[in-house]
């Protein structure tokens, strides 16, 4: 295993914690604060990352924010991943079709990082941005992972911890037969959706499994029931068959009818094919 470099992944915690936020810059003593740094440390990265552009300082505030040379590295790193930029068009025509955002976001490590945003974010919505990362942690991300190999699959289940039972593990299977037999995934909204959450943000796992598919992952549709929808996700395949980008619609308000969902779902799937084909990707068998 390749020796880890600490001062290295200190940068980039900073750069990906500013990104997270990229409107509320942060003083010194609360980038140290929140990134577990000494003060030390926190100013000796921040003084060489704004040296090199890739931060300003704001020296009335003493507050810190992200630089305009990560808009060249923005600029460059779209153009070696070309499905974010492939899939703005469908992007933009599924916000005005339903009157929705539409994100995209890629299962990077054992990361979701948002890559896009369409349409515009209505009150008291999702606050989802670019930059953004959630841990890839059932049950999150299950687009990324339904058409995975059995090794992904099994890393996947294993970040939730030793303590989640036989029977969370199996659920989670059938979440992931459910994505992969339908194409798209459907996710609750509610209090179960916002603890699972929070529970990822401040500590990277869920736990015992309690915030877990049932109150997350939709499996069934029910035919007279009604839905608080979180999103919907389909997945864009790369040339190898891979997950490249997975798009969600996101913004829903009030209950949706189970009869309408596969209507949400089959524009979506047919967006995301669109943006596979233009990949030039396959769906695996």
């Amino acid at each position: 295993m390749a020796r880890r470099a600490p001062a290295i992944e200190r940068c980039v915690a900073v750069l990906n914690h500013l990104a997270a936020a990229p409107d509320q810059p942060r003083t010194l003593s609360e980038l140290a604060r929140d990134l577990d740094l000494s003060k030390a440390t926190a100013h000796s990265l921040l003084t060489t990352l704004t040296d090199a552009g890739y931060l300003t300082r704001d020296e009335e505030r003493k507050t810190y924010g992200l630089g305009p040379a990560l808009i060249a590295v923005g600029n460059a790193a779209a153009g070696a991943y070309p499905a974010a930029r492939l899939a703005r068009p469908a992007m933009d025509e599924l916000s005005d079709e339903f009157d929705l955002e539409v994100i995209a976001s890629a299962g990077i490590g054992d990361e979701i990082v948002i890559l896009a945003r369409a349409g515009t974010p209505r009150p008291l919505g999702i606050n989802i941005a670019p930059g953004q990362r959630l841990p890839l942690v059932p049950p999150l991300g299950t687009v990324f992972v339904a058409w995975a190999g059995d090794d992904a699959i099994e890393a996947w289940l294993g970040r939730l911890g030793p303590s989640v039972s036989e029977r969370e593990r199996k659920l989670y299977r059938r979440a992931l037969a459910a994505v992969r037999e339908r194409g798209y995934s459907v996710a609750l909204a509610g209090e179960g959706q916002q603890r699972l959450v929070e529970a990822l943000t401040e500590a990277g796992h869920v736990g015992d499994g309690s915030e877990g598919a049932d109150e997350y992952a939709l499996l069934e549709l029910a035919g007279d029931a009604a839905y608080r929808i979180n999103h919907i996700g389909a997945p864009v395949f790369g040339p190898g068959g891979e997950v490249a980008l997975g798009l969600f619609l996101i913004g829903f308000r009030g209950q949706i009818p189970a009869e309408d969902v596969p209507g949400y779902a089959t524009t979506l799937v047919d967006a995301a094919e669109e943006v596979t084909a233009a990949l030039a990707g396959q769906r695996p068998a």
